[in-house]
């Protein structure tokens, strides 16, 4: 099994943080460019990293171990990165 991408964790994490469905998220591409998320999931997690944008109400914030943080909240998916 694979794990999720990142784009796709940011998105649950957001929706889950306002209650809705991730479909109901602003698309992030009013936030960022996709692709920087792309990216940094490609990145080796042996080097240390923070990545951090506003994402509508959110402060979101990446760690280089894949974690998310909504508002300074760890988010926890329902299947392991």
């Amino acid at each position: 099994m694979t794990r999720p991408d990142l784009l796709t964790e940011v998105i649950k994490a957001v929706a889950a943080a306002d209650g809705i469905e991730p479909a109901e998220v602003d698309p992030i591409h009013d936030y960022i460019d996709p692709e920087i998320l792309f990216k940094l999931d490609g990145m080796k997690e042996d080097r240390d990293w923070r990545f951090a944008f506003q994402y509508g109400d959110h402060q979101i914030t990446i760690t280089h171990d894949s974690h998310i943080f909504i508002n300074g909240e760890r988010y926890r998916s329902e299947k392991p990165l």
